[in-house]
């Protein structure tokens, strides 16, 4: 667990949490991004819920961002790669980020940083080589911008188009360097602190 300021960074783990999990993904991809039709529940469960690791952000004990990822065949991604055996090469371990739900209010916080460095080290501990995504196509300059590369052209799920893309953790590392470099000094500081 990390805490930043008002944001704690965490695996979600209680029911209540996982609830507000399948809440923030119905206002997210049934509402927001069109990706899912609403069966009127007001939740939406991931179809790999399953396997799926959550990285939550709340702040006052309300679910305000979320990573979801998990390193399990088969991957969703899969399906819009021009050649899947890519995943199965020797020396890939990948770790597809499923979901990336963040509540509008909080989209120009710091908390982007704190999912983005959670995920990494969730990814590291895990032994994991690469990340892969099925990127909002609307979104491609910020994945690239973090160091994805597309692996095919886009496809289409319901109203919504996904590219295929991937990045080596030393990729978003790299990328994103500046912005560990602090998560890790906030971290020491914490740790100096307690």
């Amino acid at each position: 667990m990390l805490c930043v300021g008002p944001y704690e960074f965490k695996i979600a783990e209680s029911a209540d949490e996982l609830d507000q999990v399948h809440r923030l993904n119905y206002r997210t991809f049934v509402q927001e991004i069109p990706q899912h039709r609403d069966s009127g529940t007001g939740a939406l469960v991931d179809k790999f819920h399953d396997k799926n690791t959550y990285l939550i952000c709340m702040r006052v004990g309300k679910l305000v961002g979320m990573l979801s990822a998990h390193g399990q065949p088969p991957f969703s991604v899969s399906d819009r790669l021009p050649d899947p055996s890519i995943l199965t090469r020797p020396g890939i371990i990948p770790l597809e980020v499923r979901l990336l739900a963040i509540e509008p209010s909080e989209r120009r916080s710091t908390l982007v940083g704190g999912l983005v460095w959670s995920l990494h080290q969730h990814a590291r501990a895990t032994g994991h080589t690469h990340f892969v995504i099925s990127g909002v196509v609307e979104q491609r300059d910020f994945y690239e911008h973090m160091g994805f590369m597309p692996l095919g052209p886009a496809v289409g799920s319901g109203r919504a188009s996904y590219i295929p893309m991937w990045a080596t953790l030393e990729d978003v590392e790299a990328t994103l360097e500046w912005t560990m470099r602090l998560w890790a000094r906030r971290l020491e500081r914490q740790a100096n602190a307690g």
